[in-house]
């Protein structure tokens, strides 16, 4: 029919290209030897903390938070010599003005920044072949396998989490009420609750006494948000703590396996060789590898 006239939509942030994705999990001495280009830069702090320069400046990073590196900033980031920190590193270049928001922002990202940023990585995996972990990767390869929109759903996600992160800054003013679901705030207590208690054995029967939920209900709701059971998903909350203690380098593969209550060394050797795919002394090994490589790195750049 005659009479339609088309809007032409406006990009408030428009991604021109990628340049990194990386999801890190560092030893507790790492540091890097500091960089500077012309795209901007994220990063995340998905556990411990770890501390960045920005020019002149050291800035303390704490879990959930994300800081922004323009272009041309001179950026470096070490590890505080205590805890072993995972980070996500994400580059891009955007010439859209609403960026300039993000200069010099230290920002405390919420849930659903995070939902947002585990799409971003998981998407990240269909486009490109290129390892998470990859740190001195200069250019991306795509995946020869890559679904359908890959790149496109990548873009799309990056724009999100920028403009998630602007109308925070703006809705945080107006004092914003967040409704929470029954279902999340039962989840969440549970996996507190786990938290809590990751030194020791927890039953599911324990977990239900705790919630005053019933086996049913709970066990629904990990296979539905996780697609795993309570109990594996427990053991996975220690072998995340326990790869954290193996990176510090502060106890031992028996040391570990007591203090995260494990019935025996062979049964936490198990549990762990299944969820990372090596043992803890193979584990152990990469990490520190990994490490050496970058101050061997360091050495040769100064």
């Amino acid at each position: 029919m005659d009479g339609y006239v088309g809007v032409k939509l406006y990009s408030d942030i428009e991604i021109d290209k990628l340049y990194s994705v990386h999801y890190f999990e560092f030893a507790s001495d790492y540091k890097f030897i500091g960089e500077r280009h012309d795209f901007w830069e994220f990063v995340y702090v998905d556990k411990g903390e770890v501390i960045v320069t920005a020019e002149d400046k050291d800035i303390v990073l704490k879990q959930g938070n994300v800081i922004f590196h323009k272009p041309n900033e001179w950026h470096n980031i070490y590890s505080n010599g205590i805890i072993a920190p995972n980070i996500v590193v994400i580059s891009f270049s955007c010439n859209s003005d609403a960026m300039k928001f993000f200069e010099n922002k230290l920002i405390k990202v919420g849930q659903a920044q995070k939902e947002i940023i585990s799409k971003i990585i998981s998407e990240y995996t269909n486009a490109f072949s290129t390892p998470l972990n990859m740190l001195n990767s200069r250019k991306l390869t795509k995946s020869q396998e890559k679904l359908i929109g890959s790149e496109q759903l990548l873009k799309m996600y990056i724009c999100e989490f920028l403009i998630s992160l602007l109308r925070s800054g703006v809705s945080l003013k107006k004092n914003p009420v967040i409704q929470v679901s029954s279902e999340n705030a039962l989840l969440n207590m549970i996996i507190n609750y786990m938290q809590q208690n990751i030194t020791r054995s927890v039953t599911v029967s324990e977990l239900v006494k705790y919630s005053g939920s019933n086996h049913t209900s709970i066990t629904r709701l990990f296979n539905q948000h996780f697609n795993t059971g309570i109990i594996e998903y427990f053991i996975g909350m220690k072998i995340e703590l326990a790869k954290s203690y193996l990176r510090e380098n502060n106890y031992n593969v028996t040391q570990i396996s007591e203090i995260l209550g494990f019935s025996s060394i062979h049964y936490f050797s198990r549990q762990f060789k299944k969820k990372v795919g090596m043992s803890p002394i193979e584990y152990s090994n990469s990490v520190l590898a990994q490490t050496n490589t970058y101050k061997n790195l360091e050495l040769t750049e100064k």
